[in-house]
């Protein structure tokens, strides 16, 4: 009887299991399966009766054409010893020939069982035929990097220098830097790792390494222009070559290096090399310059009023009642002394929306030896209170006087995004090089510089215009009502544009007081655990001289 494939494969199978692991087609039973009549070309009940007809007429007749397939595979295999059919790999002729006699299989049908089998019956072909085989697999070795040679930072010579830099603040979490996890990063941190990564200092983290000290801390949003640290850092000349500024040339650039590492908000440009013995980034700086800028439409501030309150700052005066009290600096003194103090008019700028008048930009002017934390900010949250008429030119005179107010009254400090420290003075032994002028003139780094602030710049620009022109439009679609004045409701300017509203205005100094600083100094002891030992405030509080400045508490916070 002619041989039928779509039956007899089964059947033979079933009969056969050699031919199963030869051709790897699943034994499939037509009593337990369907998938085999799905993929027949013939109806059920038809593959039923030829499976009763055929059954063993198709199984001899297959086996007699298998085994003759076989016998002429096997004449031709006489001379290949290494080759058998049982998992060797056959020459391509002999390959050919018996893929030609096997059936093609649609792997489609097949369940996810039999798919899996037939894997692992290719995998363990494949180890199989490789073993009996005299075939060598090259394995592509991969080039192993030659192992860089560590760097020895203690085995370089090292300088004690000064570094000048400018940033904006709004985009950091204040200037010094926190080994916790803090929202923002902050701009010593980056400052340090762009050292680390220039190989400049051993570690970003080990400060006291490197003999590390700031001029001025600046607190969160606050920017500064003229910043100052000091630090000792790599050099490439010996100490004998350092001593003279002839081989100033051949120094490292310094400037360059730092601003490839940092964001263009953060800017480097001047360098002291040579800095006077004990030099020190805080304790030399000699006085410290800030300025505070803020906007008001005509007539919304006196700023006549402001300047006549600001004269009561200069001079050496007790400052408790314009800081914010910090427990863990454990301070008793807060004698600073302002060197002038001035409100002015910087530019007026373009009305927009529904204002008729053009609104007017100013700047507090503040010039001091050293400042308390958060001096600046609490100055001005009172000055403006002061501008909008709401308190007289003498609260400043009333709150310096400690007997009258031996403990701070509660008021909000003003804004801190408009401060800016603007320089830091030092002595005209301290030089301050650019660096064109540590190379001659012959560096790109000015301009490369110059070129990122004009970006910063030119950013602010459109940003400035984009919001005054989207605020033309709101306003125009916005009538604003007619007030009648009967309302107590005042809006306190705090500098950030959009104030503070209270019901009632109620004078500061009527306001509740805070703590007095010794009782929040005990208060931080009791609750960290720490108790002084005695004596170990004797050289705060024996201070007598108006102005002097303990070296163990001075602190230069974000004002």
């Amino acid at each position: 009887m002619r041989l039928i494939r779509p039956i007899s494969f089964p059947t033979c199978l079933e009969s056969y299991p050699a031919f199963s692991s030869l051709y790897h087609i699943p034994a499939v039973k037509y009593s337990s399966s369907k998938s085999y009549i799905q993929r027949s070309n013939y109806s059920a009940l038809e593959v039923r009766k030829l499976f009763e007809l055929q059954k063993e007429a198709t199984a001899e007749s297959f086996l007699q054409d298998l085994d003759a397939k076989f016998a002429e595979i096997d004449a031709e295999l006489a001379d290949q010893t290494n080759l058998t059919r049982s998992g060797a790999l056959l020459p391509d002729k002999l390959r050919y020939k018996m893929n030609e006699f096997a059936p093609k299989v649609d792997y489609r049908f097949w369940t996810k069982k039999d798919l899996i089998n037939r894997i692992e019956e290719l995998e363990e072909l494949t180890r199989t035929s490789i073993q009996n085989s005299n075939i060598e697999v090259k394995v592509k070795k991969k080039k192993i990097r030659k192992q860089e040679k560590e760097f020895e930072f203690k085995s370089h010579p090292t300088r004690l220098i000064g570094i000048r830099f400018a940033y904006l603040g709004w985009n950091y979490n204040g200037l010094n830097v926190q080994f916790d996890k803090t929202p923002l990063p902050t701009v010593e941190g980056l400052i340090l790792k762009a050292l680390a990564r220039c190989r400049l200092i051993e570690s970003e983290v080990d400060i006291k390494a490197c003999e590390f000290s700031r001029c001025g801390r600046t607190d969160k949003g606050v920017s500064a222009l003229a910043q100052v640290i000091s630090l000792r850092v790599r050099s490439r000349l010996n100490p004998e070559e350092q001593l003279d500024e002839a081989n100033d040339h051949k120094e490292f650039p310094y400037i360059t290096q730092l601003n490839h590492a940092l964001p263009p908000d953060i800017r480097v440009y001047q360098i002291c090399l040579h800095p006077p013995e004990g030099f020190d980034a805080r304790h030399s700086c000699r006085s410290r310059h800030y300025k505070y800028f803020f906007a008001a439409k005509r007539g919304n501030l006196s700023i006549d009023l402001m300047n006549e309150a600001a004269q009561f700052l200069v001079g050496t005066n007790d400052f408790r009642n314009f800081c914010k009290i910090d427990g863990s600096k454990q301070m008793t003194h807060f004698y600073r002394e302002i060197l002038s103090a001035k409100f002015s008019l910087v530019k007026k700028v373009e009305s927009a929306g529904n204002d008729p008048e053009p609104a007017e930009v100013y700047v507090f002017d503040l010039h001091g030896t050293a400042f308390l934390w958060h001096q600046v900010r609490c100055i001005m949250g009172i000055m403006l209170l002061i501008g909008q008429r709401l308190e007289k030119p003498d609260i400043v005179q009333k709150l310096l006087d400690v007997e009258k107010f031996p403990c701070k009254p509660v008021y909000d400090m003003a804004d801190d995004v408009p401060l800016v420290l603007y320089d830091c003075k030092f002595d005209e032994n301290v030089k301050w090089k650019t660096a064109s002028e540590l190379s001659n003139g012959q560096n790109a780094t000015p301009a490369s510089t110059r070129a990122d602030v004009y970006a910063l710049w030119y950013d602010g620009i459109i940003k400035n215009e984009l919001q005054r022109t989207m605020r033309t439009v709101i306003d125009s679609t916005v009538q604003l009502p007619e007030r009648d004045g009967s309302s107590d409701r005042v809006n306190i300017n705090v500098g950030d544009g959009w104030g503070k509203w209270r019901a009632v205005y109620e004078p500061v100094e009527k306001r509740k007081l805070t703590d007095h600083f010794e009782v929040q100094n005990e208060r931080y002891r009791n609750r960290k655990g720490k108790v002084l030992e005695e004596g170990d405030n004797a050289d705060l509080t024996s201070v007598t001289a108006l102005g002097a400045e303990p070296e163990a508490v001075a602190l230069e916070a974000a004002p």
